[in-house]
Formats: C-alpha cells, structure tokens, sequence
C-alpha cells in the first residue's frame, strides 16, 4: 500500500489536486492510470481514499470516495535532538523517531554540537518520507534552533520535561506519566554545565537509558519507543 501527501489546501472536496514530486511519483515513476485507486492523507489526521480521475504530467486529480478521520494517539511526544555532525546519521535518527510515532521534531545547537548547517529542507524531506513509509496520518512539525532554551520554548506547564542522562546511573528514573512530553538528547558531547542549569531550572528529569553508553541517534530511538509506545 501506498500513501501519498496532499497540501491540505489543494483538497477541496469532492476532488484533490495533487501536485509536484507526488504527482510525478504517481503518474512517471509507479505508472498510476485513470481509474486506478490509492489513499492520500493531509498530514492532520484524514486518509482518503481515491480514484484517479485525471492525470498529467504535472498533475493528478483524483476523486474522493472515502474519508476516514484518525484520532492522534496520546502522549503528544516532542523530540529535541541536540544537533550531530553527521548528517546521514542526524537524517537516520529524524526517519526512525517519525516511524515510531514522535509528533514534533526539533533540532537545536547544543553547546557541545560540532559547527555545521542543517538543511531543513531536507529534514522535512525526511520526515515526508517516514510519515509515508510508516502510514502514518500525521505530519510532524519540524523546527531547527540555535539553543536548548529555545528548544524548550514551546514546553508549557503541561509538558514533562525528561532528559536523556548519562550520569542517572545504570537504572531508569520513575517518571511522571503525562499525555505531553519533551524528549531531549545531547549532542555527541552532551550537555554543557549551562544546559544542565536550564534543564534544571526547567525541573527536567533526568532519565537512564541502561549502563551503556548510546549512540545519540541510537537514544533518540530509545527514548521515543519508552514514552511513545505504550
């Protein structure tokens, strides 16, 4: 099964227009014809399922039969990635937290993060693409930062602050259940005494993740199954 992505303003019903790299994939790359069915989602929830009423090179019209509406599943999950030097390994990371159902993805320039440009537009490349491959009907916000504290901006009073901490020791810390976390892992050099003053004036708690020590991709992975997946 596929699953494509429409702009939710090129949906007006009964029809949608699906334009661009989906419509070239549709039309050139898997050969889709006139009458032939497939789903689209808007990102926020609705999977349509359609049939092809038209096809070009530059688009695909397609017509609404269907439409199912899906409830996000809880706990809304942020992850703040500290920003890595590689970037297919940053990219790996970003793919496999979308596939496992993280909500918000943001990057931000730890103190310790290595100087380099994230290119943001292939981050969200990224996330299209495991949004896709996984069905998923949610789209994940993706923002790229230049601090920690602005990483923690968008965490209101009902969000559990939990920090992916090296020295909690060898055990997991009991954490209070939310229907809202933050997530946030350090770069490949962790966290600065600076950091750990704003994640501690943010009451974050600090959260093991077994006593060897991970990958930061490899955390982020780890972390988004222990509070995602329940």
């Amino acid at each position: 099964m596929n699953l494509f992505y429409v702009d939710p303003d090129n949906i007006i019903p009964p029809e949608i227009h699906i334009l661009g790299q989906e419509a070239k994939h549709i039309a050139r790359v898997l050969r889709y014809t006139v009458g032939e069915s497939l789903d689209v989602t808007d990102g926020r929830g609705k999977r349509y399922r359609c049939t092809i009423s038209g096809n070009s090179k530059e688009q695909v019209s397609v017509k609404i039969e269907e439409t199912e509406t899906e409830v996000r599943q809880e706990p809304f999950v942020t992850l703040c990635l500290g920003i890595i030097k590689k970037r297919d390994r940053l990219e790996f990371a970003v793919e496999k937290a979308v596939e496992l159902g993280a909500d918000e993805i943001i990057l931000f320039k730890g103190s310790y993060s290595e100087k380099g440009n994230v290119r943001e537009d292939r981050i969200r490349s990224t996330v299209l693409a495991a949004m896709k491959q996984s069905l998923r009907l949610f789209l994940p916000d993706v923002r790229v930062v230049n601090s920690l504290k602005q990483a923690l901006e968008s965490a209101d009073e009902k969000a559990v602050i939990v920090m992916a901490d090296e020295t909690a020791g060898g055990h997991t810390e009991p954490v209070l259940q939310s229907d809202r976390y933050h997530l946030i892992i350090g770069p490949e050099g962790g966290f600065s005494d600076g950091e750990r003053d704003i994640l501690k004036s943010r009451n974050a708690t600090p959260y093991s993740l077994g006593p060897n020590r991970l990958r930061t991709e490899t955390a982020a992975i780890v972390m988004t199954v222990r509070f995602k997946i329940k």
